[in-house]
């Protein structure tokens, strides 16, 4: 076994986090304070030493403190996804097939989109501000506040044209998600690609 390849096992089997870095540091120091010379300040040469430590552990733990932290909000990403699409699919079957975004047949707003999935509705989509089920609004609600998007913090949804593709729409600012009224098609509002190179509107 080669000498990379050692370090890689050793470095894949060993966890090492800030906190580890900053205990190496301090009782490199308590070694120094409480040696045989008793000195009464650190030279410079031991102030660079510390550093040199310190940078060393850092490059060893922040690529792979990065990625633990892309894939985590690639992950809340999809189940937010998950969720949301599990909530459009019960509200269709709540309301006769339409998927939230329609009030009596029309179009509604995305402000009360999104009462639409937070608050009570009729069957045909008409909102309560109550989150309390009472004659007529009998359905909802189906999500207790909208999601954010894990990337950029966003949970406001934009609508998107049944014509316009979502690679079209997507701008990662305007909005968490976006909306398909006609489909109930529901995505992350966000550019680029993820760490398996699929684009985060194809989620």
């Amino acid at each position: 076994m080669n000498i990379a390849l050692r370090k890689q096992n050793l470095l894949t089997k060993c966890s090492i986090s800030m906190a580890d870095i900053v205990d190496v540091c301090w009782s490199f120091l308590k070694l120094m304070w409480d040696g045989e010379m008793k000195i009464k300040a650190f030279t410079l040469v031991e102030v660079i030493i510390v550093v040199t430590i310190i940078g060393i552990l850092a490059a060893l733990v922040l690529p792979t403190f990065q990625g633990h932290i892309a894939t985590a909000r690639e992950t809340a990403a999809k189940d937010n996804l998950k969720v949301m699409r599990t909530q459009i699919e019960l509200y269709k079957m709540q309301h006769d097939g339409v998927p939230p975004g329609y009030i009596d047949g029309s179009g509604a707003p995305t402000a009360l989109l999104a009462l639409q999935f937070t608050a009570t509705t009729t069957k045909t989509g008409a909102v309560s501000p109550s989150i309390i089920p009472s004659d007529p609004y009998v359905n909802g609600p189906y999500i207790k506040k909208l999601p954010e998007n894990s990337f950029n913090k966003l949970s406001t949804i934009t609508f998107v044209a049944q014509a316009t593709a979502f690679s079209a729409a997507v701008d990662g600012t305007s909005s968490g998600w976006l909306y398909k009224k006609e489909t109930g098609e529901f995505k992350i509002n966000y550019t680029g690609t993820d760490s398996e190179g699929i684009a985060f509107y194809d989620y």
